[in-house]
C-alpha cells in the first residue's frame, strides 16, 4: 500500500512530501585495518508511491557534510516512482558516532558497504551521493570495483561532486577562511568550540555565500533547514574529522576506477567546484553523463530538486 502523502513545504519539488519509514540497522563494519566494529545506523525507507514500468531499482542516497537525511527530502519527494533509502551517516543526525572514533570518507565507504549488505542491495540498484556524499559514494565504488568479488552497482549518481582541490585557484580564499574556522574550533575548549560550530552568525554567513535563489520562499526554506539540521552532529571530533576528509579528498582521485555508468548533476554556479574541474572529472570517468542545472550553486538539492530529479530519472531510464 502506498503511504499517504501530504502537501510539500516546498512546492518547487513539484510533488507532495513523502513520509519515510524509520529503520535502525545494526551494522557490522569492517574497517581499513581489518578490525570489525558494530554500530547502529538510522535509515529512512521511502517506498514508491506509484507503480512504474521497468526493473525494480532501489536508490541508496548519501547526504553531504554536516547534513543528514532531511537534506535529501526534496529530491526524494521529486522521485515518487522510485524506492529510496537514505541513511544518516554515523555521527550525524540520528546515527551515533562509530565506536572506532574515525569519521572520514574511507570509513564511511565501509559503512555504505555494510548498509548495502544489510539491505540486500545488488547490481540492479544505484548509489547516489551529494557533495561529501559524492566522495563517499565514489570511494566505496572504487574500492569495491578493485576487488575480484566486490559489489557492483547498476550506476553511480554524483550530485554536485567535489571535483577540485579547494586550496588552489579561485576556491582558495574561501577555503582558507573555512580552514581557519575549523582550526580555531579544534583548539578552543570544547563548550566554546561547539558554540562556535553551531553559531547563528556562522550559519548566516553560510547562507549568504551558498544560497543562489532569489525566490523568497526558497531562501526561507533553506535557512530554516540549515537552522534545524546543520548543527546536528554528535560531537566536535566527528565534525572536524569529516571536515578534514571532505576538504582534502576529491571524486576526481577515484574517477579512473569508476568503470560503470555515472551521472554528474552539477549546479552551473557551484561554489565548491570550477567548470574546468567538473569537465576534468567528467573526462576521466569511463562512462559519464553530465547534466548542468542553471541558476543554482551547491544547494541544488534544496533549490532545484525537481530539475535534479529529472536528471536522475533520465539516467535511470538509460541504464
Amino acid at each position: 500500500m502506498p503511504l499517504p502523502s501530504r502537501p510539500s513545504p516546498a512546492p518547487w519539488s513539484e510533488h507532495p512530501s513523502r513520509p519515510g519509514q524509520l529503520r535502525t540497522l545494526i551494522l557490522t563494519v569492517t574497517l581499513a585495518d581489518g578490525v570489525t566494529t558494530t554500530c547502529p545506523v538510522s535509515l529512512w525507507h521511502y517506498p514508491p508511491v506509484r507503480r512504474r514500468r521497468g526493473p525494480r531499482r532501489r536508490l541508496l542516497l548519501i547526504h553531504g557534510f554536516r547534513g543528514d537525511h532531511h537534506g535529501m527530502q526534496l529530491v526524494v519527494d521529486a522521485l515518487p516512482e522510485q524506492e529510496l533509502l537514505v541513511p544518516d551517516l554515523p555521527g550525524f543526525g540520528a546515527s551515533p558516532p562509530l565506536p572506532s572514533g574515525v569519521h572520514d570518507a574511507d570509513t564511511y565507504a565501509r559503512v555504505v558497504e555494510a548498509l548495502a549488505r544489510s539491505l540486500d542491495l545488488d547490481d540492479q540498484d544505484v548509489l547516489l551521493g551529494h557533495s561529501f556524499g559524492s566522495i563517499v559514494a565514489a570511494a566505496h565504488t572504487a574500492w569495491q570495483q578493485s576487488l575480484p568479488e566486490g559489489r557492483r552497482w547498476a550506476g553511480l549518481g554524483l550530485l554536485n561532486p567535489i571535483s577540485d582541490g579547494i586550496f588552489t585557484g579561485r576556491l582558495l580564499p574561501g577555503a582558507a577562511a573555512v580552514e581557519a574556522y575549523y582550526r580555531v574550533c579544534g583548539r578552543l575548549p570544547e563548550p566554546w568550540a561547539l558554540a562556535l560550530l553551531r553559531s547563528p552568525l556562522i550559519l548566516g554567513v553560510t547562507n549568504l555565500t551558498m544560497i543562489v535563489s532569489r525566490d523568497r520562499d526558497v531562501v526561507r526554506y533553506v535557512r530554516d533547514q540549515h537552522q534545524q539540521h546543520f548543527g546536528g552532529f554528535a560531537d566536535r571530533e566527528t565534525v572536524l574529522q569529516a571536515y578534514r576528509s571532505s576538504s582534502r579528498t576529491t571524486v576526481t582521485s577515484f574517477a579512473e576506477r569508476l568503470d560503470l555508468p555515472a551521472l554528474l548533476v552539477v549546479g552551473a554556479r557551484d561554489q565548491l567546484s570550477t567548470l574546468r574541474g567538473r569537465q576534468r572529472l567528467a573526462g576521466r570517468l569511463p562512462q559519464c553523463r553530465m547534466e548542468v542545472i542553471r541558476g543554482v550553486g551547491h544547494l541544488l538539492h534544496y533549490e532545484k530538486p525537481a530539475e535534479t530529479a529529472r536528471a536522475i530519472r533520465r539516467f535511470l531510464r538509460g541504464l
